[in-house]
């Protein structure tokens, strides 16, 4: 872990600076480092994936277990000095490249500390894509976890159903701006998320595809958003009155349970597929 003189120098010698508008703010709390890697479950000779190293705070703990541990980071200036600071290791992998495009899927464990101006995107596509993910354990801002965690109002979407459905959420623990150099507006929060057992992927998947096309105009009845997947309205009635919900309702007036009830019914009448 580099501290706050360290960082200053870096940034000198690099004549740059941290980019608020990439949530470059690095971690200066050892404590809270270590805490945050020992949260992740890690067995000997795993492959773990960190997202957005930055300068190595957490990279520097996690080599310090028995892992192969590959970090992907978008910016060139903290590729170079990964690859300087730890030639020796031959169990880092570094990659330059944006986490968003990243098509290395076979990860099941993974951990970083997250720019808050991608969270939801960067867990949709963990939970999308890496079709062995198991567990996460990562640093947010708290009010992006509780967008994500949200089951009502503005806030409830389908990534959210998808989350409620397929994942244990667990809060670990609060962060204090004043552990970060530069130092952020708000508090963060580190969380886990672990995929439930028995979980199956492709009705996760074929569940986010429903909430989705519910939620694609939030303002019209999820009978009218059914049409854009179903041309019959007669099969919409029966679909909708077979799961007991409304013609009129709107999509934030379901329960995750609704969502549920109606994608197994849809893949049941073969309108979508697994």
């Amino acid at each position: 872990m580099l501290n706050k003189e360290e960082i200053k120098d870096f940034f000198e010698l690099e004549f740059s600076h941290a980019k608020k508008e990439l949530g470059q703010n690095f971690l200066i709390d050892q404590k809270i480092i270590t805490e945050i890697v020992n949260s992740l479950s890690i067995n000997d000779n795993e492959n773990i994936l960190e997202i957005g190293p930055g300068l190595g705070a957490l990279t520097s703990e996690l080599l310090a277990k028995n892992i192969n541990l590959t970090v992907v980071e978008y910016d060139q200036k903290f590729v170079n000095f990964l690859n300087n600071c730890y030639s020796k290791n031959t169990n880092l992998t570094v990659i330059k490249g944006n986490f968003l495009t990243y098509k290395d899927y076979s990860f099941s464990k993974l951990i970083g500390n997250l720019p808050y101006y991608i969270t939801t995107e960067i867990i949709e596509h963990i939970l999308k894509d890496f079709y062995n993910f198991k567990e996460g354990v990562f640093m947010v801002q708290n009010e992006a976890l509780n967008r994500l965690l949200s089951l009502k109002g503005k806030d409830y979407n389908a990534l959210n159903i998808m989350i409620n459905y397929g994942y244990d959420v667990k809060k670990l623990f609060l962060v204090s701006k004043n552990s970060f150099f530069p130092m952020p507006n708000v508090d963060s929060i580190v969380f886990k998320i672990v995929r439930k057992e028995n979980n199956d992927q492709k009705f996760n998947l074929s569940l986010l595809k429903v909430s989705k096309t519910l939620f694609k105009l939030r303002r019209k009845t999820i009978y009218n958003n059914l049409k854009t997947i179903i041309n019959d309205e007669n099969i919409i009635k029966n679909v909708l009155n077979s799961v007991s919900l409304k013609e009129n309702m709107r999509a934030e007036e379901l329960s995750v349970n609704d969502f549920t009830n109606l994608t197994k019914e849809l893949l049941k009448l073969n309108i979508i597929s697994l």
